[in-house]
C-alpha cells in the first residue's frame, strides 16, 4: 500500500499549506470501491473523498475551491485511481495443489465455472 509520506508544503490560494498524506490501509482502499462501481470516467468523487479523508492540511483548506494546478499538486501525494482500482481487484487465493482438484469429472452443466466450481462471469 501507500507508505506515509513526509509533510509537503503546497501553495493554495496564495498561502503555504502543510499537507501530510495518510498511510492507507486495506479498509481505506475498500471504502472507495463503490465510487468506481459506475462505468463513467468521472473521478471527481474519488478525488474529493481522497482529499477529504486521506490528506491532513494545516491550515485547513476549502477543497472544493482549489484550482486545477493546486488539485494536481495534492493529487500527486495520493495514489492514482488506476492504482486504487488495481488494489480493489480481488484475485483467487493461491493454495497447495491437491489430487481433489481434478477437472476430469466436469460435465456440460459446468459451463462457465472454473475447476473449483466458481463462476467465471
Amino acid at each position: 500500500m501507500l507508505e506515509e509520506k513526509k509533510t509537503s508544503k503546497i501553495t493554495i490560494n496564495g498561502k503555504p499549506v502543510q499537507v501530510t498524506p495518510k498511510r492507507l490501509t486495506f479498509f481505506d482502499v475498500q471504502a472507495v470501491g463503490p465510487l468506481f462501481a459506475n462505468s463513467d470516467l468521472n473521478f471527481s468523487n474519488y478525488w474529493l473523498y481522497a482529499f477529504h479523508n486521506w490528506l491532513d492540511c494545516k491550515p485547513s483548506i476549502e477543497i472544493e475551491q482549489i484550482s486545477p494546478e493546486e488539485g494536481q499538486a495534492l493529487a500527486g501525494l495520493l495514489p492514482e485511481p488506476s492504482q486504487v482500482i488495481e488494489w480493489l481487484v480481488f484475485r483467487e487465493a493461491k493454495s497447495a495443489i491437491s489430487d481433489s482438484t481434478s477437472t476430469t469429472g466436469m460435465s456440460l452443466s459446468d459451463f462457465a465455472t472454473n475447476e473449483k466450481g466458481w463462476s467465471t462471469f
